[in-house]
């Protein structure tokens, strides 16, 4: 993510941490924000449902992540390379690869 700030741009880092609760089945989402190399301050999310869709075209060089919130139909896009389903999967989703390699 990329911020304008008074004409200058800046990079914006986000921490994503995940962690399961295999007795409730629920997960817990914490996202910090990286405001430089010492210094991480937590975000506050808001209680919130998203629809996430890639879509995978044959042949294609890039891929795309639709996600919508559902309370208010907002959309947006996200563009990745070809390797973003696969990332995905093997990096994200529980049944994957990394699954069994994961730290927090």
């Amino acid at each position: 993510m990329v911020a304008d700030v008074d004409g200058a741009t800046r990079n914006l880092s986000f921490l994503l941490q995940c962690s399961p609760e295999l007795d409730t089945g629920v997960t817990r989402v914490r996202i910090l924000d990286i405001q430089d190399d010492e210094a991480m301050q937590e975000v506050s999310l808001r209680s919130a449902t998203f629809l996430v869709r890639i879509a995978i075209g044959h042949g294609r060089v890039l891929e795309r992540c639709f996600i919508r919130h559902i309370a208010s139909a907002r959309e947006a896009y996200v563009q990745g390379g070809p390797g973003l389903s696969r990332f995905v999967q093997d990096c994200l989703l529980d049944n994957g690869p990394a699954a069994a390699h994961s730290s927090t």
